[in-house]
């Protein structure tokens, strides 16, 4: 009967250290809690998107025609010969800087248009015809002088900042200006060597 007893009695001790370090284990773990519930909900800033990621901005076509060449050869390897027979520039401001610029090169008898943005390059073959004479740099007014030279006609009396060209295109020595007035679309003609506008009486 005491051996039972003795028996029963170390049981309950052990039972009973038993539950303690549990509970004395679980009290000690209880400071970590804090901190990796913080990290759990401590925002991730590389996840955050940037200030204007992706928002359009005005680029300048001298800085664009500049990486042409080493753009194709990073992503097609393309180190030939590379003419360009067509540009086209959206919602350019007073400066004469777009948001997107667009470009019909011809390369090893195969043509492309090469499109850049803020986003970067885009290349996208094309099947369509070009205007036949190539565009070489220096041998037209850039965007930025033909709209100086014509900011009344382009923007009127007192052009804002905000005011943009829908869209301006230049092939075979004519820049083509698309303008958004009223409600209407009205073009302009203009002689890309010169910057002077063409009359036009259609």
């Amino acid at each position: 009967m005491r051996r039972s007893t003795i028996l029963a009695i170390l049981l309950t001790l052990v039972i009973i250290l038993l539950v303690s370090v549990t509970y004395l284990g679980g009290k000690l773990a209880t400071p970590n809690t804090p901190s990796t519930t913080q990290t759990t909900i401590r925002p991730d800033v590389g996840l955050l998107p940037l200030p204007d990621a992706g928002q359009p901005k005005p680029i300048a076509l001298e800085y664009v025609v500049d990486q042409i060449p080493s753009a194709l050869i990073e992503t097609k390897g393309v180190s030939s010969p590379i003419t360009i027979h067509y540009i086209r520039g959206n919602n350019i401001d007073t400066e004469g800087r777009a948001t997107k610029w667009a470009f019909g090169i011809r390369y090893e008898n195969q043509s492309a248009l090469l499109y850049y943005d803020v986003s970067g390059w885009q290349w996208v073959p094309w099947q369509g015809e070009y205007p036949g004479q190539e565009i070489r740099t220096g041998s037209f007014t850039p965007p930025k002088d033909l709209v100086r030279k014509n900011i009344g006609i382009l923007f009127g009396s007192t052009p804002l900042q905000t005011d943009q060209i829908q869209l301006l295109e230049l092939g075979n020595g004519i820049y083509t200006v698309t303008l958004n007035r009223q409600d209407s679309k009205q073009i302009l003609l203009f002689d890309a060597t010169t910057g002077a506008l063409i009359p036009s009486y259609a």
